[in-house]
C-alpha cells in the first residue's frame, strides 16, 4: 500500500482538529512529513508534534525547500484569504490539497483553480465535511436515481450564538475585506455554511457535483454593532433547473443554537432534517413517502469524524478525486458573492440586547429565533414579516 506523505498548514486554529485525529488514531501508511505555521508555540499546544519528531516550519516555501521530494497531500486549515495562493503553490509542488472551506474568495478563483488542478494532474478537496457524510452520501444517492421524484423545494435553518471572542480570534473574523482581499466573512459563508452548500450537493446531478445556481437573492442584517459584515441573512436561491433554495441564519442569536432544521420537498415525497417526533428533535435525515414509505439516513453508519481526511488519504493511494470538488464549492461560493452585493442593514439598538457571559460579550437581537423560524416556516424573507426596525 502506497505510504501517504502529509503536510499540515495552519494548525493553531481549525487544524488542530488534524493533530488531534493523527495523535488519538495510528492511520495505517501515512506519515505527517511537517507542519507550517506562524506560531512560536506549537510544540507548547501540541507535544505530540515534538514526540513524534515532526519539524515546523514558518512558512511553505521553507517547507518545500527543505523537502524538495515535496509530499502527497497538503492540508490547509488557514485563513480564507490565503487558500487561492496556497493551493496553487501546493499544486505546483506536486501535492493534492485537502483545503477547508471556502475553496477561496471568488468564483472566478475557484475556476481558475479548477483549470490549475487539471493542468497539474492533482486534485483539490474541499472539507466541507456533509459532503462525505455516508448518510449524506447515501441520501444523495437515491436522489440522483430518481427515487423520491423530481425536486420541487428546498430549505433550511442553522443559527449559532457568537459573540465578541469568536469575532476576535483573529484578523479577518466578520471582516469584509482584509488587505485588500474580499473575505466575505459571515455565517453563511463559514460556521453556518454547511446547511447551504449541503442543499446545492444533493441537487447534482451526479455524486461529485453541485447544482449551479441561476439566481440569488436575500436580505442581510447587522445586529453586532462592531463588526463589519453581516451577521444574519435569509437567502432564497434558484438552481438552473428551476429548484428554489431557502436558507436562514445568524450569530446573533440569544439562544446557542437553533436547528439544524432542513425539509427537502420531492414529487413523491419529503426528506426531513430536526423533524420533531415525540416532543423531540429527530436530527437525522429522514424521507417520507406520500405513500407512507419511510426511510431513516440515521442507521446509516455517517464514517469517520474526520472523513474528508481519511477520504483524501484513500484518493492519493488510488488515483481517483474525493467526492467533494472545486466544482461542488462554487455554488456556495456564487451565492455568497451575490449575497455581499446587498445592503447591510443595521438593526435598531431597541432590538438588540448586548449580554456578558464567561468573559464574552453578545449582541442579541430580541425574538431572533421566533423571526427566523416564522420565515422558515413561511418561506419568506424578513422584511416580509416586519419583524424589526433597521437603520
Amino acid at each position: 500500500m502506497k505510504r501517504v506523505r502529509i503536510l499540515l498548514v495552519g494548525v493553531c486554529g481549525y487544524g488542530g482538529n488534524y493533530v488531534k485525529e493523527i495523535e488519538e488514531n495510528d492511520i495505517p501508511d501515512t506519515e505527517v512529513t511537517g507542519v507550517v505555521e506562524v506560531r512560536d508555540d506549537v510544540y507548547e499546544l501540541f507535544p505530540v508534534l515534538k514526540e513524534k519528531n515532526i519539524p515546523v516550519y514558518k512558512n511553505l516555501e521553507t517547507f518545500f525547500e527543505a523537502n524538495p521530494d515535496g509530499v502527497d497531500l497538503t492540508i490547509l486549515s488557514t485563513p480564507i484569504h490565503l487558500h487561492y495562493e496556497q493551493i496553487r503553490f501546493c499544486l505546483l509542488k506536486n501535492s493534492n490539497v485537502l483545503t477547508e472551506k471556502p475553496v477561496c474568495t471568488s468564483v472566478k478563483g475557484a475556476e481558475q483553480l479548477l483549470e490549475f488542478e487539471e493542468k497539474c494532474g492533482r486534485f483539490i478537496s474541499v472539507g466541507y465535511q456533509l459532503n462525505y457524510s455516508r448518510d449524506i452520501l447515501a441520501l444523495k444517492k437515491d436522489i440522483v436515481s430518481g427515487r423520491f421524484g423530481e425536486p420541487l423545494s428546498f430549505k433550511a435553518l442553522h443559527a449559532m450564538r457568537r459573540g465578541r471572542n469568536y469575532y476576535m480570534r483573529n484578523s479577518w473574523a466578520g471582516r469584509i475585506e482584509i488587505n485588500g482581499c474580499k473575505v466575505n466573512d459571515s455565517p453563511f459563508n463559514n460556521a453556518c455554511a454547511h446547511q447551504f452548500q449541503v442543499m446545492t450537493f444533493l441537487l447534482g446531478n451526479k455524486m461529485n457535483e453541485a447544482a449551479e445556481l441561476k439566481s440569488v437573492e436575500g436580505e442581510v442584517y447587522r445586529g453586532n454593532a462592531e463588526i463589519e459584515n453581516y451577521d444574519i441573512a435569509a437567502i432564497k436561491a434558484h438552481t438552473l433547473s428551476g429548484v428554489p433554495i431557502l436558507y436562514y441564519t445568524a450569530h446573533a442569536l440569544k439562544e446557542k443554537k437553533l436547528g439544524p432544521y432542513a425539509e427537502y420537498k420531492f414529487s413523491k415525497g419529503t426528506v426531513y432534517f430536526g423533524r420533531k417526533q415525540d416532543g423531540q428533535d429527530i436530527l437525522e435525515y429522514i424521507y417520507v413517502g406520500n405513500d407512507g414509505e419511510v426511510i431513516n439516513y440515521g442507521n446509516i453508519d455517517k464514517g469517520l469524524r474526520l472523513q474528508k481526511l481519511y477520504d483524501s488519504i484513500e484518493a492519493v493511494r488510488y488515483g481517483v478525486h474525493p467526492v467533494c470538488t472545486v466544482q461542488c464549492a462554487i455554488p456556495h461560493l456564487y451565492a455568497v458573492e451575490e449575497l455581499a452585493r446587498e445592503k447591510i442593514h443595521e438593526i435598531s439598538k431597541e432590538y438588540v440586547n448586548i449580554h456578558y457571559e464567561n468573559d464574552d460579550t453578545f449582541y442579541e437581537v430580541k425574538d431572533l429565533k421566533n423571526i427566523l423560524t416564522t420565515c422558515y416556516v413561511q418561506e419568506c424573507l424578513v422584511s416580509k414579516i416586519e419583524a424589526f426596525h433597521v437603520l
